[in-house]
């Protein structure tokens, strides 16, 4: 019985480190995403200011498994954007899942022109507690794929800043009121203004 446990815990450990290192990477990617002349969403001027991006420390537990509740019938909807900006979406569905000992449902969308390559791309836009103190005041961002049933990964470690965050030349979707979480996610980018 000590042996199985000890090997479980191994196998644990060792998924927990290669999940850190995943996160590590792609925080270390958006970096250099950030500070490249050719690709960086930020212009020199932008650029000559911005020092790096931040983040809360990697912690499993905003690794949450959700149920994906599809609508029937997806109407296109204006979704206000940064800017007094529209762009036509349609609501995908919700999500509804467990974090923190709380029940949580938020409304996934999908945008009604996919870029090439995103043609099964969701948004799950959202503010929580955190919104105007540690991260960005308008909210942030998990992009999601549609699954192949109705189960899906809900990762906060990967909320991420809108590019709107950093530069008035974009304009970003404003999370839908019923997105708005009562409790504080410590997970993802956070933000300060550069």
């Amino acid at each position: 019985m000590a042996m199985a446990t000890a090997i479980f815990l191994a196998c644990n450990n060792t998924e927990n480190e290669a999940y850190m290192r995943t996160i590590s990477a792609e925080r270390l990617q958006e970096q250099t995403l950030f500070i490249d002349p050719k690709n960086s969403p930020l212009d020199s001027t932008e650029r000559a200011h911005f020092t790096r991006l931040n983040y809360f420390p990697i912690d499993e537990v905003y690794r949450v498994n959700a149920v994906l509740q599809k609508f029937p019938n997806t109407d296109t909807f204006d979704l206000p954007h940064s800017n007094a900006f529209k762009k036509p979406y349609q609501k995908y569905g919700v999500v509804q899942f467990e974090l923190k000992g709380q029940q949580f449902e938020l409304l996934v969308l999908e945008p009604v022109k996919h870029k090439p390559g995103y043609e099964n791309s969701l948004l799950l836009c959202f503010t929580d507690a955190t919104s105007g103190k540690t991260t960005y005041h308008n909210g942030r961002y998990l992009d999601l794929i549609k699954p192949n049933s109705n189960q899906i990964e809900l990762d906060f470690n990967k909320a991420y800043n809108p590019y709107c965050a950093f530069s008035n030349r974009y304009h970003c979707p404003i999370p839908p009121a019923m997105n708005k979480l009562n409790i504080a996610v410590e997970a993802g980018m956070k933000f300060e203004k550069h």
